[in-house]
């Protein structure tokens, strides 16, 4: 599963699994600190005790039986010789082998197979894995052994919808061969791309939005993706609306053959390359915006902590913020740090990109952003590592560009302070003068 969904899926599954409670706990605890699509976080030992009050003994023991039931790899993060190097946690499903294809990829190679003469073995037959734990998590008590059944069909062990698996299944000709047709591979992924810039991308069934899409004819779909964009911008500027339909929704009552010929025919957008200036700008003005995402209900435990004082509860309430308040930031930096894939920024927002310079990634200046995002509990790039040498960030401004040589972290947070308010106020005024250039129009 590549959606924003993802680590809230698997928290799901799991919880619903016969994992023992203590696993089952373990694993939550785990989950605060992973991103919204279950990827690599680092944790220590420590961390997971004052998370979860449980012994280290016990989320040792845990870990392990939640590894080898399947619910989590673990490696080691860092190299040999590095004083910082932890463990590396990273969510997966028990019937899934990383490196093993997908169900829709095993059923259109069977198809090509048979369709170049070549034999029909089916698919495999359901697996059985067995867990063996300690019955109510006590070391050397009775085992428990639990039989689960590989079934693709459970949606819990397979995010491609039912409709989606059997298509494909009967889709013998649907290939983008001789024919010169569309696979349905192909479709699948147009339609991930213009979702991806949908402003209710992060709340969407993925269902439903596959469901709406394959009901469409090909000539409706190239139409539907081509104006994904320029209907967003119509309702927002030609209508003032501040709500958006569903992507479904908008699929499904072919909403884009309502756009006026003047917002059809004109190119509104244009593709920011990732980590630039416009690419630095879209992220801006979306993380100056109340946090909008949708929060999932939190399990009482950690319902316990955010309700709390102190410094650990206002820690948990800003990653919390983080990992779900701006779903379009957290989703265009998981597509620059995995696949260098940009986004599409509207043109209103292009003479922004002047207020943007590079800043060198793991600098003192670089770490003052830092500081300042884990403040207002925003989401931040990612580890270091996985990222370019440059990123572009909002300039400093006046006299604070001569901070940059003086390394001081507590000068340089106030500068970072001042150049996001200096930025918010040039987009206020590109914005207004936007409005009145429209009004004016009208």
């Amino acid at each position: 599963m590549n959606d924003g969904r993802r680590a809230w899926s698997w928290r799901q599954a799991f919880s619903k699994s016969d994992l023992a409670p203590t696993t089952k706990h373990v694993l939550h605890t785990l989950a605060l600190f992973m991103n919204e699509m279950g990827e690599s976080c680092y944790p220590s030992i420590d961390q997971l005790i004052e998370h979860s009050s449980l012994s280290k003994n016990a989320i040792m023991k845990h870990l392990e039986v939640a590894r080898d039931a399947g619910w989590v790899s673990i490696s080691q993060h860092g190299f040999k010789g590095q004083r910082w190097k932890r463990k590396d946690y990273v969510a997966r499903w028990p019937e899934r082998k990383l490196d093993a294809p997908s169900l829709i990829e095993r059923i259109v190679n069977t198809a090509e197979s048979e369709e170049e003469g070549g034999a029909c073995g089916g698919l495999p037959p359901l697996e059985k894995v067995v867990h063996e734990v300690d019955e109510g998590g006590a070391r050397g008590g009775p085992k428990v052994v639990h039989e689960v059944d590989q079934d693709k069909n459970n949606p819990l062990n397979n995010p491609i919808p039912i409709h989606m698996r059997e298509s494909a299944r009967e889709s013998e000709n649907d290939k983008n061969d001789n024919t010169g047709k569309v696979t349905q591979k192909t479709w699948l992924r147009r339609l991930r791309k213009a979702h991806e810039t949908w402003p209710t991308y992060a709340d969407d069934s993925r269902n439903m939005v596959e469901k709406a899409w394959f009901e469409l004819s090909e000539e409706e779909r190239t139409e539907a993706q081509r104006l994904a964009i320029a209907y967003v911008n119509h309702c927002r500027h030609d209508l003032k609306r501040k709500a958006v339909c569903a992507f479904s929704t908008y699929l499904k009552e072919k909403k884009w053959q309502r756009l006026p010929a003047s917002s059809a025919g004109g190119t509104s957008t244009q593709q920011a390359n990732p980590y630039g200036k416009l690419w630095g700008v879209y992220r801006f003005v979306d993380l100056l915006k109340p946090h909008y995402g949708s929060f999932p209900k939190p399990s009482a435990f950690l319902a316990g902590l955010l309700e709390g004082e102190g410094e650990a509860a206002e820690r948990e309430r800003r990653q919390r913020k983080a990992l779900y308040g701006w779903s379009r930031v957290n989703s265009m930096q998981h597509l620059a740090r995995t696949s260098s894939k940009g986004v599409l920024v509207a043109n209103e927002l292009k003479p922004l990109a002047s207020e943007f310079v590079q800043v060198k990634v793991g600098s003192e200046l670089w770490k003052a952003w830092e500081k300042l995002h884990e403040e207002r509990g925003w989401p931040w790039f990612g580890v270091d590592r996985d990222l370019p040498e440059w990123v572009y960030m909002p300039k400093l401004v006046g006299t604070d560009v001569g901070l940059i040589d003086d390394n001081k972290p507590e000068a340089l947070l106030g500068a970072v302070k001042r150049a996001l308010e200096n930025f918010e106020a040039v987009h206020g005024q590109v914005i207004n003068t936007t409005t009145a250039t429209q009004e004016a129009a009208e």
